[in-house]
């Protein structure tokens, strides 16, 4: 199988706009209900603790489906009627541990609102059964656009995520302004928002596959999945920590939690590209790692190549729409954008090593290195974020990060002998980390103007990229000139 770059770019393009959609319209939808007689930080950190509860809801419902139906594909597209029960499975599978997740929640959510120190989060039933719906949905929705991209089914894929993301930022604009002027208007919106397209996604599933759970097919995919969900589990963990610690001070978290929205994009932004890359590379693995390992390399360069480009196009703008559109304290949430985009560097690089570690199913992995990064994680986040707040919670995910992507990298090499360009997938990738971290500690040192300090970080990944690929660059100028 050959390196075809003109399909690549045009799918990593399409599941990259298509993708990055949904966080756009949450991102366009913050301003109109923020401000003067609308919600302000506080109500913004409400917002937070809900959507952590909704992670918790979709990792667990998930159970890691989306790697899993990505990954057994290729072991039962060559079988209709197996291939038809395992997609039924998975979805059913899902279904099933929703319920059960709301069944529960109705017994015990009077004793999850009790570790809140705020009022209204302590009020569980006001607002924890809408996110454990959008945890529910979100699963099917993700699980769904994972195969569709698997299946090429690009035009599926598109209109998914399009009215997805119409619907559910349109009704968290109504929640708002015509249910309750709060951040439960925000949830409820969300949940009836996201419940159609799943409607949708379970109908045409049954249509297409029929009502099936194959205990055999799911004894088989849990096991693979099961690390895969425990890493899930440590992962929300991980995400968990920050938002506990800094809910005692919810102007702090209201404003973090502001930076993160923004961050969503860059990492839905991401899983378009992997969405791309990730089929092709399996595809290559599956003819032969040793055989395939060249056109393997190209895939993951660009992969990388397109993170680190698209982070330093976004970087500047951003800071300038939260300063343009933001009234109350949430426009400082500008201040942490360039550090939180950096970190996703890392995570690109720990998601392009991955790859290997998923097509050979050692995914029992995931889960010791993220129990001690969970670990370490938390013990941060308790010691740091009552002192230093906000930066305190980013020290604790960049070593976090860190952690994981020298792990991940150690780990493939055991696996096997891919023979990386490491100026490529490691050390300049890592500079840009260390530079923006450098240059994060000086400007609050010294008060640097944040927009210079931006600047120069979007000048080095743009400088690095160049000297980087600059082989790769004069042959795409080559082709053009002598059209």
């Amino acid at each position: 199988m050959k390196f075809n770059a003109k399909e690549y770019f045009k799918l990593s393009i399409i599941y990259t706009l298509v993708g990055a959609f949904p966080p756009v319209l949450q991102i366009l939808v913050q301003p109109i209900i923020e401000g003067k007689n609308k919600l302000g930080a506080v109500e913004f950190s409400k917002m937070s603790i809900a959507e952590t509860i909704t992670s918790f809801v979709f990792v667990l419902a998930m159970y890691a489906m989306g790697n899993t139906i990505s990954r057994f594909y290729y072991d039962y597209r060559n079988s209709k009627e197996k291939y038809n029960k395992l997609i039924s499975t998975i979805f059913n599978a899902i279904l099933l541990r929703g319920l059960l997740i709301f069944g529960l929640a109705l017994l015990f959510g009077n004793y999850i609102g009790e570790i809140f120190h705020q009022k209204d989060l302590q009020n569980f039933s006001s607002y924890g059964y809408a996110s454990i719906v959008i945890g529910i949905n979100r699963a099917v929705n993700i699980t769904a656009a994972a195969l569709y991209r698997n299946e090429k089914k690009v035009i599926t894929f598109v209109i998914l995520n399009v009215i997805l993301g119409i619907l559910r930022s349109a009704f968290q604009i109504i929640g708002v302004f015509y249910f309750d002027m709060s951040f439960r208007g925000y949830v409820y919106g969300s949940a009836i928002g996201t419940s159609f397209t799943s409607v949708v996604i379970i109908a045409y599933t049954y249509y297409k596959s029929g009502i099936r759970l194959d205990l055999k097919i799911l004894k088989e995919i849990n096991k693979f999945a099961r690390p895969l969900f425990q890493y899930g589990i440590i992962s929300w963990g991980i995400l968990f920590a920050d938002r506990y610690f800094l809910e005692a001070t919810p102007v702090d978290l209201g404003i973090y939690d502001m930076a993160l929205k923004f961050t969503l994009g860059i990492q839905m932004i991401i899983q378009g590209l992997q969405g791309a890359v990730q089929p092709e590379v399996f595809r290559l693995m599956s003819d032969g790692i040793e055989k395939t390992q060249e056109n393997i390399k190209k895939y993951i360069n660009l992969f990388l190549a397109q993170t680190q480009l698209i982070i330093a196009i976004l970087i500047i703008p951003v800071i300038i729409y939260i300063n343009l559109s933001f009234n109350s304290k949430i426009k400082l949430s500008s201040l942490l954008i360039t550090i939180l985009f950096a970190k996703y560097i890392l995570r690109t690089q720990y998601n392009a090593f991955s790859f290997l570690v998923y097509f050979l199913k050692k995914t029992r992995f995931f889960f010791y290195v993220n129990t001690i990064v969970l670990f370490v994680n938390i013990t941060l986040n308790y010691f740091l974020v009552p002192r230093f707040h906000a930066y305190g919670a980013i020290t604790a995910a960049y070593i976090s990060e860190f952690t994981l992507l020298i792990s991940i990298f150690l780990y493939q090499r055991k696996l096997s002998k891919i023979k990386w360009n490491l100026n490529k997938t490691l050390f300049f990738p890592i500079s840009i980390v260390i530079i923006a971290i450098i240059t994060e500690i000086l400007k609050n040192i010294f008060s640097i103007n944040n927009y210079i300090c931006s600047g120069f970080i979007v000048l080095y990944i743009l400088t690095s990229l160049t000297i980087l690929y600059k082989t790769e660059i004069l042959k795409i100028i080559t082709k053009f000139t002598n059209r």
